[in-house]
């Protein structure tokens, strides 16, 4: 079986693909051969013309073919072929490497709060008590942090889990490529065994597609609800875990100054004006930087944990897939041999 050979000095002049019924555009915008097509002996003279005339010589004629045997026998030897390959059929699995988190590049803005200088409190207690309950609500609590959280881990399943638990025919999907490999292979046995014994058998065998069940399948599930996860994965607890150093306490004490100024009260009894003292705080912005980085901290120093609790998720769903998929192909097979025992 003849097919066409792409390499890699095509530059997408796209004159092969205008003149050539086995070529098509890919992605790239080069040439690629279409799979499951075998050039007829009748165009085997105009293929080469094409072949001669690519101005970069990215062209070239292989034989692709399973089988130098003709008729039945080169059919047998087909099927042979297709055993060996789902013999050494694999699906990759994943380490700790391929889904890490990176937490160097994470992005968490320093909360401010609208407080900070203004001169609304009676005494430095009260002003105390007004900077704490603003750092809470802005940052200590599991509303404030909660949230960060949340954007973290949706950032990671997005960005690092996604092709693990897409199970539809896109690119963004890591069992597409398993089901393309497949495809492939059916429609080159497909195209070499008619051209060996005409169209002896139907063209849906060649169809196949494979995925994970979701419903079925708590592996990806597990995947889908990984961002629930964020605020039970130990981040918080490692950064409280610190003792004193990050205590509400420590983070006002350490970054937020209190002060006062005299403010006119309106006049006295004999039309003396009257003062009193107005306090304020200020180092809010310090104090909620200081947090950022501790959890910053926390979320690193958590982030092996929190792979390795996901990892042999995704490596069982890649598992189950490599097995289904294998038992599709084990029928794919049989019913090949079906065909040939009646040929």
């Amino acid at each position: 079986m003849k097919q066409i050979k792409v390499n890699d000095k095509c530059n997408g002049c796209g004159l092969c693909i205008v003149n050539c019924p086995y070529l098509k555009e890919n992605a790239d915008g080069n040439a690629e051969y279409i799979v499951g097509t075998a050039i007829k002996s009748e165009d085997l003279r105009a293929v080469e013309k094409v072949i001669a005339e690519c101005p970069q010589n990215a062209l070239e004629i292989i034989d692709a073919g399973g089988t130098n045997k003709t008729g039945k026998a080169g059919v047998e030897d087909v099927v042979s072929m297709l055993k060996k390959e789902l013999e050494a059929f694999k699906v990759q699995r994943v380490t700790l490497g391929d889904i890490k988190m990176n937490t160097k590049n994470i992005d968490i803005p320093v909360p401010s709060s609208r407080l900070e200088y203004r001169k609304d409190y009676n005494s430095e207690r009260e002003a105390r008590n007004a900077a704490i309950n603003e750092f809470n609500r802005l940052c200590y609590s599991e509303s404030a942090y909660g949230p960060i959280l949340k954007k973290i881990f949706v950032e990671y399943k997005v960005n690092v889990l996604k092709p693990y638990y897409t199970v539809t025919d896109t690119e963004d999907s890591v069992y597409y490529k398993y089901n393309q490999q497949i495809r492939a292979l059916l429609a080159n046995a497909y195209a070499e065994i008619t051209g060996l014994v005409g169209e002896k058998i139907p063209e849906s065998w060649k169809s196949f597609s494979v995925y994970p069940n979701k419903r079925d399948n708590m592996a990806i599930e597990t995947l889908t609800w990984f961002d629930d996860r964020s605020t039970n994965s130990g981040i918080i607890t490692e950064l409280r875990s610190r003792g004193d150093y990050t205590s509400i306490d420590w983070y006002i004490d350490h970054n937020i100054d209190f002060d006062y100024s005299e403010e006119y009260a309106g006049e006295g009894m004999f039309g003396k004006s009257k003062y009193k003292n107005k306090y304020y705080f200020t180092g809010f912005s310090s104090a909620a930087r200081d947090f950022i980085n501790d959890l910053k901290d926390a979320i690193s120093s958590q982030s092996g944990e929190i792979v390795e609790n996901i990892l042999d998720s995704v490596n069982y769903a890649l598992e189950h897939f490599e097995k289904q998929i294998t038992g599709e192909l084990r029928k794919k097979i049989s019913e090949l041999e079906g065909y040939v025992k009646s040929m």
